[in-house]
């Protein structure tokens, strides 16, 4: 099993999983969590950038 985020320009392979059968839930939920976590990571990080930027023009 892989699992795949597809964006605007690219597809990204977030993890693979070469032997999984049967029930993956409790192997790939967490991953999935993972990247939950890391989107509003960096969202945070790109809306500071943004802040930043804009305080500096000042």
């Amino acid at each position: 099993m892989t699992a795949r985020l597809g964006l605007a320009a690219i597809t990204v392979v977030l993890a693979t999983w070469p032997s999984l059968h049967g029930n993956w839930a409790p192997v790939v939920h967490p991953t999935l969590y993972e990247v939950t976590g890391l989107h509003a990571a960096l969202t945070v990080a790109t809306d500071a950038l943004h802040l930043a930027n804009h305080l500096a023009s000042f």
